[in-house]
C-alpha cells in the first residue's frame, strides 16, 4: 500500500493502534485496580492484566489548562513514551496522567520523568 508523504509523516508520529488504550472501561479498570508512581509533572498508573502486549493510555485533566494545553501535554507524553515501549514490562496496561506545569517543559524533561516513573517500580525490562 502506498501512502502519501503526509500520511507517512502522520504514521511516524502516531502511537501504533496495538499499543493504545481506547475504551473508557479499560481506563476505569486500571484506575480502580492499578498501582501508581508519581513524578513532578506526570503520574503513572499501571495494572497487570490479560493483555499480551503493552497497552498505553494518556490523560490530562482540566487542571493542566485549556484544550490546547491538554492536547500538548498528551502529545508530549506520547512522544516521551515511544522510546520506552519495547523496554516496558509486557502484560501490563499503563496510563500516564499529566500534572500542572507539564506544558512548560521540554520533551527531554518529559522523557526523563517518564523514565523515572517507569524505573521506580521496576517496570522497565
Amino acid at each position: 500500500m502506498f501512502l502519501s508523504v503526509a500520511a507517512q509523516e502522520e504514521e511516524k508520529t502516531l502511537l501504533h493502534k496495538k499499543y493504545r488504550l481506547t475504551k473508557r472501561k479499560q481506563f476505569n479498570y486500571i484506575y480502580r485496580k492499578g498501582r501508581s508512581a508519581h513524578g513532578d509533572i506526570l503520574t503513572l498508573v499501571w495494572c497487570g492484566g490479560n493483555v499480551r502486549d503493552v497497552k498505553v493510555g494518556f490523560s490530562a485533566s482540566k487542571k493542566v489548562g485549556n484544550s490546547v494545553k491538554r492536547h500538548r501535554a498528551v502529545r508530549l507524553m506520547r512522544e516521551a513514551v515511544k522510546p520506552y515501549l519495547s523496554r516496558m514490562a509486557h502484560n501490563n496496561s499503563y496510563i500516564f496522567i499529566a500534572q500542572e506545569g507539564i506544558t512548560a517543559k521540554h520533551l527531554d524533561e518529559v522523557k526523563a520523568q517518564v523514565e523515572k516513573v517507569l524505573t521506580k517500580p521496576g517496570l522497565l525490562v
